[in-house]
C-alpha cells in the first residue's frame, strides 16, 4: 500500500479519508436508483405513467449533469471539504422533500434537489484520489471507486426492496434522508488535508479558460460520448426500467426482479477495478474499451430476445453490467489528455457526459413504452423502447474502435 501513496499522510488515515469520501458516493448511488423498485408504489400514489414515472427519475440528472463543470472547477480552487459537506446536505435535503411528495410536481422538484448535491460525489472521490495516490495507479483506484459506487447502487435496490415491503417507501426516504445528514457531519468534522503546493491554483476561477483547454481536445469528446452511451444501460435499465421489464417479460416477482438488476451493479463493482488493473499492465487504454462494448452488446441482445431461465438471465446481466466497466477507464483517459491544472474540471466535464445518460434515456424509453401501451405489463412494448440500450452499447464500440486514441503519456 505504501507505495501507491504520494505519502502525505500515514496509510490508515488516507484510507480513512478515501473511505469517508466514497461512502459519499455509495449513498448517492442507492438515493440515484431507490425509484427503481419503487415504481409501482410511486406511479400508484402520485396518480402517474410509465412517462411521468420516467421524467420524474430522470430529472435528477438535469440537475446532476449541469452541476458537473461548476463542480469541476470548485473542486479545482476551493478545499474539497466545504464543498463536499454542502454537497451531502443539499443531497440528504432532496431526499427528505421527496419522501413527502404527493405530486409529480413535488417530487420533480425534489429530485432535481437530489441531482444538484449527488453531482459532487463521483468527482469528489476523483479529486481527493488525484491529491492522495500516485498518478500511474489513478486506473485502478478509479475502478475501485467505480466498485463502490455499484455497491451503493445494489444497496438502492435489493435492500430497499425489503425495507419497502416492510414500512413503505417514504419511511424508507426517511431513513436515507438521515444516513445523508450524518455524512455531512462525519465529512465537515474528519476530511482535513492539505493539498500538494504543485496542485495547488489560485482562487481566481476563469470557466471560459478551463473549459477551453478541454474542449478544445476533440478526444475529450469522442471519451465523453463514448462514456455516455456505455453507461445508458446503467442509468436506464438497470437504475429504472429493469424491474418492471423482468417483471413483465420473465414473469419473476417483484424482489427476484430487484436481485437480478443488482447484478448488473455487481458485474459493474468487480469488472471496474479489475478493467483499471488489466489496463495499467497492459499499459493500453483502448482496447479495454471496445472489448467492453461488445461483451455488453451481445448480453444485452441476449436478454432482450430470448426468454430465458433465473440461471442464464442472472448470468447475462452481470456480463451486461460488467461489460459499463469501460466507462470508468474513460475517466483515467479523459485525466492522461488533459492539463493537470483542469484534471477536476476534465474529470467533472466526463462526468457530465456519463450522468446526461439518465436524463436522456429515462424518459424517452418511458415515452417509447406509453406511446405503445400505457402501464408496465406489455413485455413487447417494453423491448421496442429498450432497443435503444442496445443500440448504445453498439454505438459505443464503434466510437471506441474507430475514434478513440491512446493518450500521449
Amino acid at each position: 500500500m505504501p507505495d501507491i501513496l504520494k505519502n502525505k499522510f500515514s496509510n490508515i488515515k488516507t484510507i480513512v479519508l478515501y473511505g469517508i469520501v466514497s461512502f459519499f458516493l455509495f449513498f448517492e448511488m442507492a438515493v440515484q436508483v431507490s425509484p427503481s423498485v419503487m415504481a409501482g408504489q410511486l406511479m400508484h400514489d402520485l396518480n402517474i405513467g410509465t412517462f411521468g414515472l420516467g421524467f420524474m427519475s430522470g430529472v435528477y440528472f438535469y440537475t446532476y449533469t449541469a452541476m458537473q463543470v461548476p463542480s469541476g472547477v470548485l473542486f479545482d480552487k476551493y478545499n474539497p471539504r466545504i464543498i463536499i459537506s454542502l454537497a451531502i446536505l443539499v443531497c440528504a435535503l432532496g431526499t427528505l422533500l421527496f419522501s413527502f411528495a404527493q405530486s409529480l410536481l413535488l417530487g420533480s422538484i425534489a429530485r432535481l434537489l437530489m441531482g444538484t448535491g449527488s453531482a459532487f460525489a463521483f468527482v469528489a472521490v476523483l479529486v481527493v484520489t488525484a491529491d492522495l495516490f500516485k498518478a500511474k495507479y489513478f486506473a485502478m483506484m478509479t475502478g475501485i471507486t467505480q466498485m463502490l459506487a455499484a455497491f451503493g447502487a445494489m444497496a438502492g435496490q435489493m435492500p430497499i426492496s425489503v425495507l419497502l415491503s416492510h414500512v413503505g417507501w417514504r419511511p424508507t426516504l426517511w431513513i436515507l434522508a438521515c444516513i445523508g445528514f450524518v455524512l455531512t457531519i462525519i465529512v465537515w468534522k474528519l476530511l482535513n488535508y492539505e493539498r500538494a503546493p504543485a496542485e495547488h491554483t489560485t482562487h481566481t476561477i476563469n470557466v471560459k479558460t478551463d473549459l477551453k483547454k478541454i474542449i478544445y481536445e476533440r478526444q475529450t469528446w469522442y471519451i465523453a460520448l463514448y462514456a455516455c452511451l456505455l453507461w445508458a444501460p446503467m442509468s436506464s435499465f438497470a437504475s429504472l426500467w429493469g424491474v418492471p421489464f423482468l417483471e413483465s417479460a420473465d414473469h419473476v416477482g417483484h424482489t427476484a426482479a430487484a436481485f437480478l438488476c443488482s447484478l448488473m451493479w455487481l458485474g459493474l463493482a468487480l469488472a471496474s477495478p479489475l478493467l483499471g488493473i488489466l489496463s495499467t499492465a497492459m499499459n493500453k487504454r483502448v482496447f479495454p474499451l471496445y472489448l467492453t462494448a461488445l461483451i455488453g452488446a451481445v448480453s444485452f441482445g441476449l436478454i432482450l430476445e430470448c426468454h430465458l431461465s433465473l440461471l442464464p438471465l442472472g448470468v447475462l446481466l452481470f456480463l451486461a453490467g460488467a461489460a459499463c466497466s469501460g466507462q470508468a477507464l474513460s475517466f483515467t483517459l479523459v485525466k492522461e489528455n488533459n492539463p493537470i491544472s483542469v484534471k477536476a474540471t476534465a474529470i467533472a466535464f466526463n462526468n457530465m457526459a456519463v450522468v446526461i445518460s439518465g436524463a436522456i434515456f429515462q424518459p424517452v424509453i418511458g415515452k417509447l413504452i406509453e406511446s405503445n401501451h400505457p402501464g408496465l405489463d406489455n413485455p413487447a412494448h417494453f423491448k421496442q423502447g429498450l432497443m435503444l440500450v442496445l443500440g448504445a452499447y453498439i454505438v459505443a464500440f464503434i466510437i471506441a474502435a474507430g475514434f478513440v486514441k491512446e493518450p500521449n503519456k
